[in-house]
């Protein structure tokens, strides 16, 4: 009995690591390719437009992102599976020789964690948070 006991929960735990790794790698793509086409806005126009509602999710996406990774940030499964999907779908902006330095800099611009869908449109302090992640990534 003890023996299933501690089976069943072994199984539990590694069904929910399991989990969070998925979870962790999907909020990585989501934030890849908003970071994506944030950059690219930025890099064709030196600004982010937050009256494009493209941006506007962008920006949004790439909050959500920030806060389940600070919220993670003691979990060194969840950051490696974000980081896996942050490459897999960035389009090649963020690879493994940059990507623990965009994370880092990412957990380090505190305004991104005030941005959210009521406040969003603020844009000179969406577009600070925004863009100082984004320097992060000049080429």
């Amino acid at each position: 009995m003890c023996f299933a006991t501690l089976a069943l929960t072994s199984c539990s735990a590694i069904q929910s690591a399991a989990s969070s790794d998925t979870v962790a790698s999907a909020t990585g793509q989501s934030c890849g390719t908003a970071v994506q086409g944030l950059y690219s806005a930025y890099k064709r126009t030196g600004t982010i437009d937050l009256t494009n509602t493209a941006n506007l999710n962008n920006a949004l996406t790439v909050a959500t992102a920030y806060t389940n990774l600070k919220q993670n940030k003691g979990n060194s499964n969840y950051r490696k599976a974000f980081t896996s999907g942050l490459i897999a779908s960035s389009a090649g902006l963020i690879t493994s020789a940059n990507a623990t330095a965009f994370v880092d800099k990412m957990l380090a611009t505190a305004g991104l964690g005030n941005i959210n869908t009521q406040t969003v449109a603020q844009t000179a302090a969406t577009a600070s948070a925004i863009i100082t992640l984004l320097n992060a990534l000049k080429q």
